[in-house]
C-alpha cells in the first residue's frame, strides 16, 4: 500500500489528467518494463520524457528528482536517443546553427545593422572551438548568408542573455542535440512545452548540475569551462505513453 500511495501522489503531482494507478507492481519490474529505456538497477541515470516534457533524475532504480523541460517543436522534434553525460559546461558559448544564422541572424543584421549583434553579445568567428578568431561583421556578405549562398560562424558570448544560460550538458551521441539552461524561465509555466529547435531546455539547470556532480559546481570565470563528472551518467530521451508514465510515477 505504501508503494501505491507514493505512486498515486507522484502521478497526481506530475500527471493529474491520467488518474490513479490501479495496482502496485515492484519498482524494478516497472523499470524493466519501460520501453526504449535501459534504466540501471544501481547508479545514476537521466530520463527525458519528451512526450510530457519532463526530466527525471533516477538513482538506484528510484526517481530522486524531476523537473519540467522544453522540447522540440512539431517541425523540429527532439529525437529519441541513448547517450551519456561525461561533463557539464559552465558559461557556454551558444554556437548559432547555420540554418538560424541564415533565417534569423542575417535578416536582422540586414535590417538593424551591426547593433543587432553587439546588443545581444554575438560574435562572428572563423570557426567553432577554442582557437577561433573573432572577425569583423563587415567582412561578411550578409545578403549571401540570408540567401543561403554563404556560410558564417556566429556565437553568442556567455552572460545573462545567452540562449544556453549558464549550463550546457553535451551528449556525444546526440547528433547536435544537448541539454541546457535558458534565460526564458517564463516558458515553463506553459502546459505545452514543445517550443525548441530540438534541444532540451532545463527548468532548473543548476539543480541538475549539482545532482550530476554530487556537489555544487565550481564558480566559472572563463567561457566554456568543462567540469568532468565523477563518472559518466547514461541518459535516454524517449516518448512515453500514458501507461508508461504511470509506471514511471511509481518509482518516486
Amino acid at each position: 500500500m505504501l508503494v501505491l500511495a507514493f505512486a498515486a501522489y507522484a502521478l497526481a503531482r506530475f500527471y493529474p489528467a491520467l488518474g490513479p494507478i490501479a495496482g502496485a507492481v515492484t519498482p524494478q519490474l516497472y523499470v524493466e518494463s519501460l520501453p526504449g529505456t535501459d534504466i540501471p538497477a544501481s547508479g545514476r541515470y537521466v530520463l527525458v520524457d519528451a512526450a510530457s516534457a519532463r526530466l527525471y533524475m533516477i538513482e538506484d532504480g528510484r526517481v530522486r528528482d524531476s523537473m519540467k523541460v522544453i522540447v522540440g517543436k512539431p517541425e523540429t522534434p527532439t529525437p529519441e536517443l541513448t547517450s551519456v553525460i561525461n561533463y557539464e559546461t559552465l558559461n557556454p558559448y551558444w554556437h548559432v546553427t547555420p540554418d538560424l544564422a541564415k533565417s534569423l541572424i542575417a535578416p536582422r543584421v540586414l535590417n538593424d545593422g551591426q547593433a543587432y549583434l553587439t546588443d545581444r553579445g554575438y560574435e562572428v568567428v572563423t570557426a567553432w572551438g577554442p582557437d577561433a578568431k573573432i572577425l569583423s561583421p563587415d567582412s561578411v556578405d550578409w545578403k549571401a548568408v540570408a540567401a543561403g549562398e554563404a556560410r558564417v560562424y556566429v556565437r553568442q558570448r556567455p552572460g545573462p542573455a545567452n540562449s544556453l544560460g549558464y549550463f550546457k550538458f553535451d551528449l556525444p551521441d546526440g547528433d547536435g542535440v544537448y541539454l541546457h539552461d535558458t534565460p526564458k524561465k517564463e516558458l515553463f509555466a506553459q502546459d505545452q512545452r514543445n517550443l525548441s529547435h530540438g534541444c532540451v531546455r532545463l527548468e532548473d539547470a543548476p539543480r541538475l548540475a549539482r545532482w550530476l556532480l554530487g556537489n555544487d559546481p565550481p564558480t566559472a570565470a572563463l567561457p566554456e569551462q568543462h567540469v568532468l563528472l565523477p563518472k559518466p551518467v547514461p541518459i535516454t530521451i524517449s516518448y512515453l505513453d500514458a501507461g508508461d508514465q504511470m509506471k514511471l510515477a511509481s518509482l518516486f
